[in-house]
């Protein structure tokens, strides 16, 4: 039986630092990209297929999958950071109706899984905190790729780029350190005595500060030939700085994003509008992920039906508010949708609700009764009817 996510120990550099998936997440960079990643595809809602037509109303089911978590933005946040940290996103189907159907699932993290796969590649044996699944068809796990040598498991980011994390942890250490223990003075004093003393000097520093110290502003007087150089950061320091810059583009590599993410340098967006700049994001970064998802969910939630699952990309493309007015206006005008479409794309119900945004019907006047609609009878006291 083998753990889905593998401790991760670098014995080189073991001494310094334990590797494993919460230490890797503290770099800032990477913390920014599994938040960009989580919380854009969290904001799509889960939507049911037949074919080409959309199912409305949308199922309960996929309006909240797991009644524990409660909420469907935190259910597919945390396979998505499973996905990407670990390679392996799990959840567990809790429930089903008497047809089968599934009703409810229950997520788990994918450290509390594992896997015996000795009966052979497509049928491993799954355990969860060490108890086997006796039902393998309620396991729902989607795979980031095959991790060499074990296709019944993925290969997350920390595992396939543990050397190049390592070396932007280390780098951070170190600017650290020498920020803590190596600090620069702010001036330099050079004096114009040619025979100056290491104890004349020190005597010299010391009285500089007593006078020149703080947020004092009292005039300095020299003797003739004294030099004062303000100092900035040594060319070490500038180095750390640009090696930091640059680790912000690995690590937007690591993720398949576009530098200008993570504010990494050498930006291919300038001026750009939020439409295209999300369009481009969505279909290279997001979408293989979406993918994976739609796919792996559709087949287990829905095995004996011509359904399938999709996460709506609307929210990721939308553009923004007076562009999407003006293009939905131009699709309106030249016949390729209604209003109501259009309205129904905004996220706006299909007739304008508020206020008296239009006349009300005329309701038609009730014509007179004429013999033709036959006797209008009312009860009258004493139990008997007579004309109205």
């Amino acid at each position: 039986m083998q753990q889905l996510w593998p401790p991760v120990v670098d014995p080189a550099t073991l001494s310094r630092q334990v590797w494993d998936t919460v230490t890797a997440q503290q770099i800032p960079a990477v913390g920014r990209a599994l938040a960009l990643y989580g919380g854009l595809i969290s904001q799509c809602d889960l939507d049911l297929y037949n074919g080409p037509v959309v199912t409305t109303p949308r199922p309960p089911f996929l309006a909240n999958p797991d009644t524990v978590l409660d909420s469907l933005a935190a259910f597919v946040r945390f396979h998505v950071e499973d996905y990407l940290v670990h390679g392996n996103a799990l959840h567990l189907v809790s429930s089903r109706d008497k047809f089968g159907a599934v009703r409810n699932t229950t997520w788990f993290p994918a450290n509390e899984w594992s896997v015996d796969a000795s009966h052979g590649r497509g049928f491993p044996d799954y355990y969860l905190n060490g108890q086997k699944i006796n039902r393998r068809e309620d396991v729902v796990h989607v795979k980031w790729g095959n991790a060499p040598g074990e296709p019944w498991r993925g290969w997350g980011i920390f595992e396939r780029y543990l050397n190049s994390l390592d070396r932007v942890a280390l780098q951070e250490a170190a600017e650290r350190n020498a920020l803590r223990s190596g600090s620069v003075p702010s001036v330099a004093v050079i004096a114009p005595q040619k025979n100056l003393t290491q104890t004349e000097a020190d005597e010299a520093a010391e009285q500089f500060e007593k006078r020149f110290g703080g947020s004092s502003r009292r005039p300095g007087v020299f003797p003739n030939g004294t030099e004062i150089k303000p100092l900035s950061f040594s060319p070490e320091d500038q180095q750390a700085t640009l090696a930091r810059q640059m680790s912000l583009t690995d690590v937007a590599n690591m993720l398949n994003l576009n530098s200008f993410w993570l504010s990494a340098p050498q930006s291919s967006h300038t001026y750009r509008s939020p439409g295209p700049m999300f369009l481009e994001l969505q279909r290279v970064s997001l979408e293989p992920v979406m993918n994976d998802l739609d796919s792996v969910w559709s087949n287990k939630w829905y095995p004996h039906q011509n359904a399938r699952v999709r996460l709506n990309r609307n929210q990721l493309t939308r553009d923004d508010f007076a562009t999407s007015l003006q293009t939905l206006g131009k699709a309106v005008a030249d016949g390729l949708m209604s209003v109501e479409e259009a309205r129904l794309y905004m996220g706006w119900p299909a007739e304008p609700t508020i206020g008296e945004l239009r006349e009300p019907k005329a309701t038609p006047a009730a014509a007179p009764a004429t013999e033709q609609d036959g006797p209008q009878l009312e009860a009258l006291p004493g139990g008997k009817e007579g004309a109205a």
